[in-house]
């Protein structure tokens, strides 16, 4: 007699003991359990019940049964084999258990939470006979059932003037009976009048949708490469139409809530309730509800933000990403994984297509454009009569000489009063939002900070409060120095803030909208927000890198970059692409169809290659500088890294954990892993080495990405993780993430 023994993956677990546990699977439930099913087993010495996922099925004819325990219940099946695989793939590859990757593709409560439901009412009898028999209002209902079959009580009872007490007795006497029908929480249901119009293609689109459209079913990955306002979204969109006439799924990313407005105002309008929709805004109800949705195959597109990607699509044809080099498609929280990793993951299971789209590609992704990996595709020209902006570059050194003190400049004022007076509409851009970003004593020198993260306070004028962006910590201004108790407090540096105050001095009849981490906290705020701007209430939109990028506005045709600066000098090697993708993003947001637009960037640096390479839109003269700098460096494409971030509450320990970490890396290079050529940076702190009283130091490695270095990798951490002086310190790898510093 054989056994069926069942791998599962248990919540719960440490991932330097994780295995994925064996059980058997008793008779009764034999039938029941798939990989892929939730089940509920007995776990540890004390045999605590927990929940768990099953992986794998093997049918053993002998088999040692010693210590393995059963099953103790099933549920259902609730991912497919695809989704299973994946999971699998993703803990090689993101150094956490099989159940932290199961889990991020269920969405929070999934199955526990209950859904919402209409309770509705059917006719039993169509007998006129028994019919005759009823009164006067139980006649109209019965008559109005017999038209439509069925409907809700509610609307029964508004519908035919009747109370619940007469729908009862007609149940009592066996004529009509109740029933619940499940509902789906849709916030967007109904949004947008359907819209199948023919989408009309330039010569130059028209050739990079063919070429795409070729790629269809083939597995692979591409990039389509268009300048800003060159009309990438019709691009894809046919390439959707395409899909979705042939009985296949799509899935639309967008990197952050802020672009899923407008996107989904296109996808509402062109596809109606096909449409599912997920990111972090929507209620846990709602969110299982779209989940269902896509599940059953009543949703066939869907738009979201990086968890989207895990949607549970069963006839996958496209994958789409939008702004492929946006930082938000890598995961910050275990599991550490890379959207674009799981597309072509997907993609390749399915054998579906893969299309990144970016006017601003990251260097990584155009470099293996450019060396075949994927299917290239350019836009050189805008859509229409669109014509890139005039670029004003600013000195704002020069404006300090010339006695303005304002961080708007006498260039950018003219302008927004001209944009005004021509009832056009601006953009402006500031990347840091609250007033003032940095308070300091200008008798002792000292920086107010937060006492639970290693950053200076910002200031924000509406509470007269300081505000600490890591942890939340916030306290009243006083206006007194804690370290000497001077008032002799300086505020340098601003944001939106301050931005916002000084227009709304200098254009006191300017409408001014602020949009930022600040404004955007309820529900929907986005939407809201960016209606409102579309509907022209507003002249001015003020905020931070969410204005930046996919906004399209016909009336805007004057864009402000006010401190192009901001990000330039970090400290990672990233940040000139970072400065060159949010100047050229924002600049492309000027001047769409037949309006002519103007772009204005204020600087302290105009000599700046970067913000050269930007004010001219010049992403390839961008590319081929930075390229030869990331080739002298060995930075990416040119190796992979992978960093290691140790965080605790005792600074001492975490130092010894890291080294600990240096010193067992060395060893393995040294001897089982030889073979393996890397170069170590670290361990060091931090850049912000305290947030919300947890310390934070940094390892980082240099090499080629592979199994061995990932097998390596493993051992070090089992090695760590063991040991119970380092029991409350957390590691985390990443791999490429976009800051090392």
């Amino acid at each position: 007699m054989s056994l069926l023994i069942a791998t599962v993956a248990v919540d719960n677990t440490f991932f330097s003991y994780d295995t994925d546990y064996s059980y058997i699977v008793p008779n009764s439930l034999s039938n029941d359990v798939q990989i892929g099913s939730k089940v509920s087993v007995p776990f540890g010495r004390g045999d605590k019940t927990r929940d768990g996922i099953i992986v794998n099925l093997i049918e053993e004819l002998t088999v040692n049964i010693d210590g393995l325990k059963e099953i103790k219940s099933v549920e259902k099946k609730v991912l497919s084999d695809e989704m299973v695989k994946l999971a699998l793939w993703l803990k090689e590859r993101c150094f956490c258990t099989t159940y932290d990757c199961l889990k991020q593709m269920l969405p929070r409560k999934y199955g526990v939470l209950k859904g919402k439901s209409e309770r509705m009412i059917r006719l039993l009898v169509d007998d006129e006979i028994e019919l005759s028999q009823v009164t006067k209002k139980q006649k109209a209902v019965c008559d109005l059932l017999l038209d439509i079959g069925t409907a809700g009580a509610n609307e029964i009872c508004e519908f035919c003037s009747v109370g619940i007490s007469v729908l009862k007795n007609l149940e009592k006497n066996g004529i009509i009976e109740f029933y619940s029908k499940e509902i789906y929480r849709n916030p967007y249901e109904n949004k947008e009048i359907l819209d199948n119009s023919e989408i009309l293609l330039s010569d130059e689109q028209q050739k990079a949708y063919l070429s795409n459209k070729n790629m269809l079913g083939s597995g692979k990955t591409g990039l389509l490469f268009g300048i800003t306002g060159s009309g990438k979204t019709q691009i894809y969109l046919k390439l959707i139409d395409d899909v979705i006439k042939n009985g296949k799924d799509v899935i639309v990313l967008v990197p952050e809530i802020a672009l899923t407005p407008q996107t989904l105002s296109i996808f509402h309008r062109r596809y109606g309730n096909k449409v599912a929709v997920i990111h972090s805004g929507l209620s846990l109800g709602e969110r299982n509800d779209e989940y269902k949705r896509i599940d059953r195959g009543i949703a066939k597109i869907v738009v979201g933000t990086r968890s989207a990607v895990f949607a549970p699509v069963h006839n996958l044809g496209l994958i789409v990403m939008d702004e492929e080099q946006e930082q938000t498609y890598k995961s910050e929280r275990t599991p550490r994984y890379n959207a674009k990793d799981v597309a072509k993951f997907r993609a390749g299971y399915n054998k579906a297509y893969f299309l990144m789209c970016s006017a601003t590609p990251s260097i990584e992704t155009y470099s293996n454009a450019l060396n075949g990996k994927y299917v290239l595709s350019t836009v050189t020209q805008r859509y229409g009569n669109a014509v890139l902006p005039n670029v004003i570059t600013v000195d704002m050194k020069s404006e300090m000489k010339n006695g303005n003190k304002s961080p708007i400049s006498s260039i950018l004022l003219q302008h927004l009063t001209e944009t005004i007076d021509n009832g056009k509409q601006a953009i402006l851009l500031i990347n840091r939002r609250g007033y003032n970003t940095f308070i300091a004593c200008n008798e002792c020198g000292h920086v107010i900070t937060c006492p639970n993260c290693s950053i200076s306070l910002t200031y924000h004028s509406y509470n007269n409060r300081l505000v600490c962006h890591y942890c939340g910590y916030t306290k009243k201004l006083d206006n007194i120095c804690p370290e000497c108790g001077s008032d002799a407090v300086r505020y340098s540096g601003f944001g939106t803030q301050r931005i916002e105050e000084e227009l709304q001095s200098l254009l006191p009849d300017a409408k001014i909208l602020r949009m930022d981490a600040d404004t955007t906290t309820a529900k929907f705020s986005h939407e809201k927000l960016l209606e409102q701007f579309g509907n022209k209430e507003y002249n001015i939109l003020i905020g931070t890198q969410m204005v930046a990028k996919g906004l399209d506005f016909e009336d805007v045709t004057l864009v402000g970059v006010v401190n192009a600066d901001n990000s330039l000098y970090d400290q990672n090697y990233t940040a000139s692409e970072r400065s060159f993708d949010l100047i050229t993003q924002v600049v492309g947001r000027a001047g769409r169809r037949d309006n002519s637009g103007t772009a204005i960037i204020q600087t302290i640096n105009p000599q700046n290659e970067t913000i050269d390479f930007a004010s001219h839109q010049d992403y390839l003269g961008f590319y081929n500088n930075e390229i030869m700098i990331r080739k002298l460096m060995i930075y990416p494409p040119f190796c992979d890294i992978y960093s290691a971030t140790f965080t605790g509450e005792n600074e001492n320990t975490i130092a010894l954990c890291s080294k600990a970490f240096f010193d067992r890396l060395v060893e393995y290079n040294s001897n089982e892993f030889k073979d393996i050529k890397l170069v170590v940076l670290g361990p060091t702190q931090a850049k912000i080495s305290k947030i919300n009283n947890t310390y934070r130091y940094r390892l980082a490695i240099k090499c080629k990405n592979s199994q061995r270095i990932r097998q390596m990798i493993t051992k070090i951490l089992k090695d760590v993780n063991k040991d119970k002086v380092y029991s409350k310190i957390s590691i985390s790898i990443s791999l490429n993430p976009p800051d090392i510093s």
